[in-house]
């Protein structure tokens, strides 16, 4: 195997780690924004418990990330792997940016908390969509696989969405 395709087989690993915790970083907001009552929560308490749930979980990722490697490799992290595993797990606070925008603009009176977090969650949901048909395209499904898969995924963020209307946020 030469050089050039070990560079690019490691760039395909790395942009599928990203697209993975980017997915898992959708869901896990997705439930978050789920549980805010906005009848009885503020602009700025919405904002924290997004922003800190986001921070908590990149927090927690890269301390993860940080004892497996140890754990298998018997070793300290370098400088060069921390920087990996911070680029790794940065989905996880960009996934935040689009509620917390939403969040600003019910802050300034733009819109509703109410409507601001229906937002962030229909984006949440419509993410999930497109890289459902994503997956179904490069897979080269059929209409109908697609369909399955896609109606597969987006069960996983309306049980969610369920899940808060039952529990009665």
């Amino acid at each position: 195997m030469t050089k050039s395709r070990e560079i690019s087989t490691s760039d395909l690993e790395q942009r599928i780690e990203l697209l993975k915790e980017r997915i898992y970083a959708t869901l896990a907001l997705l439930a978050i924004l789920l549980t805010i009552d906005t009848a009885h929560t503020s602009t700025a308490k919405a904002a924290v418990i997004v922003g800190g749930t986001a921070l908590s979980l990149w927090a927690a990722s890269l301390v993860a990330s940080r004892m497996a490697y140890r754990i298998i490799t018997q070793a300290r992290s370098d400088t060069a792997v921390l920087d990996k595993q911070f680029v790794r797990h940065s989905p996880l606070l960009v996934a935040a940016i689009f509620p917390l925008f939403t969040i600003f603009l019910s802050f300034i009176g733009a819109i509703s908390l109410a409507v601001a977090i229906d937002i962030a969650t229909g984006a949440s949901l419509l993410l999930i969509l497109g890289w459902s048909l994503l997956s179904a395209r490069a897979m080269k499904a059929g209409k109908l696989s697609t369909l399955i898969l896609t109606a597969g995924h987006l069960a996983i963020g309306l049980a969610i969405v369920s899940l808060k209307i039952a529990v009665g946020h």
